[in-house]
C-alpha cells in the first residue's frame, strides 16, 4: 500500500524556504546546502538531543534515514527526534493529552502487518505503557504536496481476522474505488499503521497519534485548513475502530506541555522547539 505523491504545492516550497531560515539562525555554524541539507545528521539536532536516544532505533529502521532524509531542516523524522528523543529517559515527564502515562520511548518502529511479502510500516514514534500504547506518525511539510492513494491487492486479500470489520478497512474499500478522496492528508499511510498497531497490540489500549506541524500563520494558505478538515472527515469514518484515532499540532502540542508549567529542562527545550520550528510563511 503506498501514497503516490503528485507534485510539490506552492505553500510547501514556501515553508521549506523559511524551515531553512530558522535552521540557518539557530545554527548559523553549520553550512546547509540549497535543498536544505546539513553535511551530517547530528548538526540537525536540538541541544538536549542526544544520539544515544535515537541513533539505534534509526539505524534498525528502513530507509537509511540518518545518512539522508534525516539530514534535512525540513525532515519530519527530525521532527519527531528533536521533539521526543530528551524523554527517552524522562518518560516520567512526557504527557500527552489523555494518553499515558508511559514507560518506554521507541522511534521507527516496525509493527508488521501479518501480509506475506513487503516490508513493515515504521511509525515515527512509538509509546508504551502498562495499559496503553501510542503510535506516532510525524508529519513536516510532506502533507502540502497533492496524494493520490493506492493499496496492493494483498490487503484486501489476507486481512481476515477482526481487522476486516473495522473502519479502518471500510475505508480502505473506499479508497480503492475513490483514491482521490484526501488530496492532503496520506490516509492510506494510516490505515496500514492502523492495521500494524492492531495486529502487534492486543492486550492493551492502542492509539494511532498523527502529529503535524503548521506554520504560526495557517490562515496564510487554504491548504491548512483543507488538511485539518481531511483530518476530520478520516477520524469521523474509522471512529469507534482500533486503534482509536487522534491527531493534533506539533505547536497545539507544546502549548499544552507550556501551560503545563514544564520542568526547566523543558522549558529550555520547547524554547529550542520554537526557535527551530515556528516560523510564518
Amino acid at each position: 500500500m503506498e501514497q503516490i505523491s503528485l507534485g510539490k504545492s506552492p505553500i510547501r516550497s514556501r515553508a521549506l524556504t523559511k524551515l531553512r531560515a530558522a535552521f540557518a539562525r539557530q545554527r548559523p555554524d553549520i553550512l546547509i546546502d540549497d535543498k536544505g541539507y546539513a553535511p551530517d545528521f547530528r548538526d540537525t539536532l536540538l541541544p538536549l538531543v542526544m544520539t544515544d536516544d535515537f541513533e539505534a532505533d534509526l539505524q534498525a529502521g528502513d530507509g537509511n534515514e540518518l545518512q539522508t532524509k534525516f539530514r534535512a531542516a525540513h525532515s519530519s523524522s527530525g521532527l519527531a527526534v528533536n521533539c521526543f528523543a530528551p524523554f527517552r529517559n524522562r518518560t516520567e515527564d512526557l504527557t500527552l493529552p489523555c494518553l499515558g502515562p508511559f514507560d518506554t520511548l521507541q522511534f521507527e518502529q516496525k509493527c508488521p502487518t501479518g501480509l506475506r511479502g513487503g516490508r513493515a510500516p515504521n511509525l515515527d514514534v512509538l509509546l508504551s505503557g502498562p495499559t496503553k500504547v501510542v503510535g506516532i506518525e510525524s508529519k513536516l511539510t510532506e502533507y502540502l504536496a497533492r496524494h493520490r492513494a493506492a493499496f496492493s491487492s494483498a490487503y484486501a486479500e489476507q486481512i481476515h481476522d477482526d481487522r476486516r470489520h473495522q473502519g479502518y478497512f471500510r475505508e480502505m474499500l473506499r479508497l480503492v474505488d475513490a483514491p482521490e478522496s484526501y488530496v492532503w492528508l496520506d490516509a492510506a499511510q494510516l490505515i496500514k499503521h492502523a492495521f500494524g498497531l492492531t495486529r502487534c497490540f492486543r492486550d492493551r489500549h492502542v492509539t494511532l497519534l498523527y502529529l503535524y506541524w503548521e506554520p504560526t500563520n495557517p490562515d496564510a494558505a487554504p491548504e491548512f485548513a483543507a488538511h485539518r478538515q481531511e483530518i476530520k472527515t478520516f477520524a469521523e469514518r474509522v471512529a469507534g475502530s482500533t486503534p482509536e484515532f487522534r491527531a493534533m499540532s506539533y505547536p497545539e502540542l507544546w502549548r499544552t506541555w507550556h501551560d503545563a508549567g514544564p520542568a526547566t529542562w523543558l522549558a529550555q527545550h520547547l524554547a529550542a522547539l520554537r526557535e527551530r520550528y515556528e516560523v510564518t510563511v
